[in-house]
């Protein structure tokens, strides 16, 4: 049984290299990727609010859902590249990207939907979350 373990390139030599394999003929390493890619992350407190910051390189903004339960805020993605061809081209070589993000966390308190905004930009995922206003406790009076 071979155990293959991914590696990723340490430097454009090494690059160079696995990509000078490949064109002289040699089989490629089989290697498996991961399937889902941790998708890298800021969440900073504003007093009344979150701001999270959220890198989805590549990414479109419809494939992107963000899910608020109480405390609980998740965060999944997906990015696709797929190059249109004309009509007669002859392809040497093609390469296509495709990758999937997810992140699940826990803020502190939780955060309400009202005031909430999402925005996508240069590849980054910026979400301001309100608080949920605290509800004091009550005191009952005996009579």
């Amino acid at each position: 049984m071979v155990n293959l373990v991914r590696r990723e390139p340490s430097s454009l030599l090494d690059e160079f290299f696995n990509d000078f394999f490949n064109r002289a003929g040699v089989p490629a390493r089989a290697v498996e990727l991961p399937t889902v890619a941790r998708a890298r992350m800021d969440v900073i407190d504003k007093g009344d609010r979150f701001e999270v910051l959220v890198d989805l390189p590549g990414v479109k903004k419809e494939d992107i859902h963000v899910t608020i339960e109480g405390a609980r805020v998740s965060i999944n993605a997906e990015a696709k590249s797929e190059k249109q061809r004309k009509e007669g081209e002859r392809v040497l070589h093609a390469e296509r990207f495709a990758a999937s993000y997810a992140r699940s966390f826990e803020l502190p308190v939780e955060v309400t939907e009202e005031g909430a905004e999402a925005k996508y930009e240069d590849g980054v995922l910026k979400l301001t979350l309100p608080k949920r206003a605290a509800v004091g406790s009550k005191r009952l009076q005996i009579r």
